[in-house]
């Protein structure tokens, strides 16, 4: 039986063959790979790195501490570095599809023009110079689309046409990564692995009510020195002038020694200030699986029962801010494709009548006292192991 497809859905279709076509030749895997990964259980590790050169996995093992300095002093050139990682994601996006866009190839060029300002001025741009950063896909980024799986996105900017901002705007974070010298290569969906650093990125504008309570820019590695380079590089940039949302905090070099410092090499306590652990046992939204648990026991006596104010709360009154606009804005951004809800949101976002100024400022109200609430606990502990919390 033919079944004749949507536009949205012929839309759907090229963009992932679009998506595909930007893997290079010689980094596409053939069928016997891929029926293979299609019966592994875990397709990281051993598996992936069977499609990498002995070169390609020691350099994509490094962390990002380890692996600037090696760019800095001509070990590898950034291009190298590039090339390695795309590779990489590449066969990752090719068994888990778990990319949104793929620019690689802006991404080697600007590997050279790295590798070249090195050359010539025998130094750095900055501190991430030649650093991959793959972005979550609500980044814009030059040239490329921003959809956050919105069929109508595509080819937009946010579902407008005008063609000053299609394909031609940097999120401020992006422009701020760019300028420290990263290597920007990927947008990722949720949830997908990290090989260098992950950016999440800052909702409030696209999401109705996130303007009252925003969710923040942030940062993923597998390494925490990492964490600690790119917060303290980004935060150089001062992007409190350009951002109205972030509060003036410089990175406090002298509180990440101090802190270290209140544990011994080994990771037990030593005799300054012990770091104060809690263990949240379930938030009566989700609990851990047994064996989980059995896991967090094991190390219990070496930490406190954390149990703050009910989460139920702080869900139902996030979930309605999120959903103030009877699910309009969404709906709105739907119909620019005529793409359906899929199934499993389909029940939580129907079309409602948007609540009212009444009920938007009691919800504030409600979330503001929610989070005093949350604060006198954390105040609270303080006599847990005689110490200030921090």
């Amino acid at each position: 039986m033919f079944v004749k497809k949507s536009s949205w859905e012929i839309l759907a279709a090229e963009k992932r063959a679009s998506t595909h076509s930007k893997i290079p030749r010689e980094w596409l895997l053939d069928k016997a790979t891929l029926e293979k990964a299609s019966t592994e259980r875990n397709l990281t590790g051993p598996f992936i790195e069977s499609c990498l050169t002995d070169a390609e996995k020691a350099l994509t093992k490094l962390s990002a501490t380890s692996l600037l300095p090696q760019i800095r002093n001509g070990t590898y050139s950034a291009l190298q570095v590039a090339q390695a990682f795309c590779k990489r994601t590449a066969i990752a996006q090719q068994i888990n599809n778990c990319l949104h866009e793929i620019f690689f190839e802006q991404a080697l060029q600007r590997a050279q023009e790295l590798d070249d300002y090195l050359q010539e001025h025998k130094t750095t741009i900055g501190p991430l110079h030649g650093l991959p950063v793959s972005l979550k896909d609500q980044f814009h980024v030059r040239g490329n689309d921003t959809s956050m799986a919105y069929i109508g996105w595509l080819g937009t900017y946010e579902g407008s046409k005008d063609p000053t901002l299609v394909h031609r705007v940097n999120s401020q974070v992006v422009s701020e990564l760019l300028s420290l010298g990263a290597v920007l290569y990927c947008k990722e969906k949720e949830r997908c692995r990290p090989w260098a650093a992950v950016l999440r990125e800052l909702e409030q504008t696209l999401i109705p009510g996130q303007t009252t309570y925003p969710s923040s820019t942030g940062f993923l590695s597998s390494n925490l020195d990492a964490l600690r380079l790119i917060m303290a590089s980004i935060l150089s940039t001062s992007p409190w002038l350009r951002d109205p949302y972030v509060l003036q905090i410089p990175w406090r070099e002298e509180l990440t020694i101090a802190t270290l410092a209140r544990a011994a090499k080994n990771g037990s306590s030593n005799d300054k200030k012990p770091l104060k652990l809690g263990v949240f046992w379930s938030d009566d939204v989700v609990t851990p699986h047994p064996p989980v648990q059995r896991g967090l026991r094991l190390v219990a006596d070496a930490v406190f029962d954390w149990r703050p104010p009910s989460q139920k709360a702080a869900k139902r009154v996030h979930v309605a801010f999120l959903k103030a606009d009877g699910a309009h804005d969404i709906h709105r951004q739907l119909d620019l494709s005529g793409e359906p809800l899929i199934p499993p949101l389909r029940k939580s976002f129907e079309l409602e009548d948007p609540i009212s100024l009444l009920e938007y400022q009691a919800l504030t109200i409600e979330g503001r006292d929610y989070e005093g609430a949350y604060l006198d606990y954390w105040n609270s502990l303080e006599a847990v192991d005689g110490f200030t919390t921090m």
